[in-house]
């Protein structure tokens, strides 16, 4: 089951609806793999074959893409070998950072400051 989160910024009040964590539907790897890109479904799907015993965590992760400024939520693929795969932004393919654990030390991708928060707005599955 996963997350409804809400994110803004104190500072200039930019806003981000993002989902997080995962649901019933991704315990079959062709909808893990239809999560990512397309240029990243080859990458992802080999690196869930490559393992005998399906043993791999999917979940989606609220990042930051200072790219095209935005809070996003993101396809990330952690292997029985521990190889973690990370998305692309969703919003315009850039590389993603990961916001930190307490979400107020994270910077902005609009004005840069350390002002963010996030709350829980519902569940999904």
């Amino acid at each position: 089951m996963g997350e409804i989160m809400k994110v803004q910024c104190d500072v200039c009040g930019a806003k981000w609806e993002c989902m997080e964590g995962s649901g019933i539907l991704y315990g079959k790897k062709e909808s893990i793999i239809a999560a990512f890109s397309e240029r990243e479904r080859a990458q992802v799907a080999a690196r869930i074959e490559k393992s005998e015993i399906p043993a791999y965590d999917f979940t989606y992760r609220i990042m930051v893409c200072y790219h095209c400024r935005s809070v996003v939520s993101v396809p990330v693929l952690v292997t029985w070998d521990d190889e973690t795969y990370v998305g692309a932004c969703p919003s315009c393919g850039g590389k993603v950072s990961v916001l930190v654990s307490d979400m107020e030390k994270s910077v902005c991708p609009k004005c840069k400051s350390e002002s963010l928060w996030a709350k829980i707005e519902g569940h999904w599955d």
